[in-house]
C-alpha cells in the first residue's frame, strides 16, 4: 500500500474522530491530500483524499502546465464522507511527464462544493558543465554542446548550449531516481566533435573537458631504424630532422593523425630524394609488434663518400583530407665500410705480394738449382782447363824440342842441299847409272824428311 495513501488515511481517521457525529457531517470540503504547492518527483503516486458528507457525488479534474484539463477521477464519498483515490504516478505518461504546477480540482454534487489544489511537478534536475578547449588548451567561445538521451538504445536531443568567453556551457537536464545515460556531444566550426557518455541519476552535477581538434591531417616521423636497429626512439611530437649512415638501410616510422587522433587506414605515399635521384614508394602500416599503429618507409642511403642531404616527402589522405610531411635526413659517410673496404683492398694486395713472394721462392729455389749446378759444371771445367794447361805445357815443351830438331833438320837439308848442288856437277859428269843410284839416295832423303814432318805434326 502507498505509504502517502496510508498517511493520508490516518488524517481522515483523526479528522473523523474529532469531527460532528455522522448525522451532523460536515458539508465544507476538506482536502487531505495533496497539499497547497507540495512537489512531486518522478515516480511518485499522486492521490487524492478529501472529507465532504457521505454519499456525495465526486468529479475531479487536473489542468495540466500546458492548459490541458483532463478528467482523471469520479465516484462517490463513502459512509464516513471521505474519497480516496490514487491518481497516477508522475511521469508514467504524456501528461503527468510536463514540469511545472498542475491544478487539481474537485467539485462534489454537480458543484454544490468545489475546491482546487495546486501542486508542482519537478523531476530531479541534473547540472552538466562542459568545458571546450582547441588542442591547445585554450577555452573555444561559441561552441555547441548538445546533450542526448541514449538510454536504452534512444538517441533523442534532450537540451543544447553554447559556451561563453569561458568556453563553458551550463546545462540543466531533467533527471530521475533511475540511472540514465546521456551523450554530450561539443562542436565547433572546423574541428571535429568530440563526445562523452555519462550516467545520471537524480540531482547531480557533472564536470566534463572536451578538446576538440582541427579537422586537419598531421605527419609525424616519431621514430627511425637503421639496419634494424632502432637510432631515434619514438617519439609522439615528431622529429623535425634525422640522421643515417650511407650505404646503410633506413627506415623511417610515421604517425597519421586525423583531428589529433591516430589513424591506421590513411592512404600514405613517400618520396626520398638523394644526389642519386627520387625514389617513390608506398608506406605500409605496420599491423603487429611495438610499432603497430604506424606507417613504415624504407629505402637504402646511397654510398657517396661524402656528406650529404636527402629528403622525405610525405603525402597522407584520410576522409578526403590530406596532409603533408618534409622531413631533411642528414646522410654521414660510413667510415666503417670505407674501412672495411681499404681493409679488404688491402687484404687481396697482400694475397697477390704473397703469391708472388711464393713464386719469387720457387724462382730462386729453381735459380739455386741452377746454380749449384753450374758450379759443379765450372768445377769441372776448371779441372779440364787445369788438364788442358798442363797439355799445353807439354806441347809446349814438344815444340820446343821440335824446333830444334827442325833447325837441326834445317840444318841437315841445307847441307843435304849443298850435297845436292855438289852432286847436280858431278852428276852431269857421271854416267846415267851413278846417275841413277843417286836418284834412288835422294828418294830416300826426302822420305826421310816426310817422315820427320809427319812425326812434328802428331805431335801438334
Amino acid at each position: 500500500m502507498n505509504m502517502r495513501f496510508v498517511i493520508g488515511l490516518i488524517l481522515s481517521i483523526i479528522v473523523l474522530g474529532f469531527s460532528v457525529p455522522l448525522a451532523t457531517a460536515s458539508t465544507s470540503l476538506v482536502v487531505i491530500s495533496p497539499t497547497q504547492g507540495e512537489v512531486f518527483h518522478f515516480g511518485q503516486p499522486l492521490v487524492v483524499t478529501f472529507q465532504y458528507a457521505p454519499g456525495a457525488t465526486v468529479a475531479i479534474y487536473v489542468l495540466t502546465p500546458s492548459g490541458a484539463n483532463i478528467p482523471v477521477a469520479s465516484g462517490a464519498t463513502n459512509s464516513s464522507g471521505y474519497f480516496s483515490q490514487e491518481i497516477w504516478v508522475w511521469g508514467s505518461s504524456s501528461e503527468n511527464s510536463q514540469v511545472g504546477a498542475y491544478t487539481i480540482e474537485i467539485e462534489v454534487n454537480g458543484g454544490q462544493a468545489a475546491t482546487s489544489v495546486t501542486v508542482y511537478y519537478k523531476p530531479y534536475t541534473a547540472t552538466i558543465k562542459a568545458l571546450v578547449e582547441n588542442e591547445q588548451g585554450i577555452p573555444l567561445q561559441g561552441a555547441t554542446v548538445s546533450v542526448y538521451n541514449v538510454t536504452s538504445g534512444l538517441h533523442q536531443l534532450i537540451a543544447t548550449a553554447t559556451t561563453g568567453s569561458n568556453g563553458i556551457a551550463t546545462i540543466q537536464v531533467i533527471a530521475f531516481n533511475f540511472t540514465e545515460n546521456l551523450e554530450v556531444v561539443a562542436s565547433y566550426p572546423g574541428y571535429v566533435n568530440a563526445s562523452q557518455t555519462i550516467s545520471v541519476v537524480g540531482n547531480q552535477t557533472i564536470s566534463l573537458t572536451f578538446k576538440l581538434y582541427p579537422a586537419i591531417v598531421t605527419v609525424l616521423a616519431v621514430g627511425e631504424l637503421q639496419n634494424g636497429i632502432a637510432t631515434a626512439a619514438l617519439n609522439p611530437f615528431g622529429y623535425t630532422s634525422l640522421t643515417g649512415t650511407e650505404g646503410d638501410e633506413i627506415t623511417v616510422l610515421f604517425a597519421v593523425e586525423f583531428a589529433g587522433m591516430k589513424v591506421t587506414n590513411a592512404t600514405v605515399t613517400a618520396s626520398v630524394a638523394t644526389p642519386s635521384g627520387v625514389t617513390t614508394m608506398t608506406a605500409t602500416p605496420i599491423t603487429s609488434g611495438p610499432y603497430a599503429g604506424y606507417y613504415n618507409v624504407t629505402f637504402m642511403l646511397p654510398a657517396l663518400n661524402t656528406t650529404y642531404l636527402a629528403f622525405i616527402d610525405v603525402n597522407a589522405t584520410y576522409n578526403g583530407i590530406s596532409g603533408t610531411l618534409n622531413v631533411p635526413i642528414q646522410a654521414e659517410v660510413n667510415y666503417t665500410t670505407i674501412f672495411t673496404n681499404y681493409v679488404k683492398i688491402l687484404t687481396q694486395e697482400i694475397q697477390s705480394v704473397n703469391q708472388t713472394v711464393y713464386t719469387l721462392m720457387g724462382e730462386i729455389k729453381s735459380l739455386n738449382a741452377s746454380i749449384s749446378q753450374l758450379s759443379a759444371t765450372l768445377s769441372s771445367t776448371t779441372t779440364e782447363i787445369t788438364t788442358l794447361e798442363n797439355d799445353i805445357k807439354t806441347l809446349e815443351s814438344s815444340v820446343s824440342s821440335l824446333n830444334g830438331t827442325v833447325s837441326s833438320l834445317s840444318s841437315t837439308v841445307s847441307n843435304l842441299s849443298s850435297q845436292v848442288n855438289k852432286l847436280n856437277s858431278e852428276v852431269s859428269s857421271i854416267t846415267p847409272l851413278v846417275y841413277g843410284g843417286l836418284i834412288a839416295g835422294i828418294i830416300g832423303l826426302i822420305v826421310a824428311i816426310v817422315a820427320i814432318v809427319l812425326v812434328y805434326r802428331k805431335i801438334s
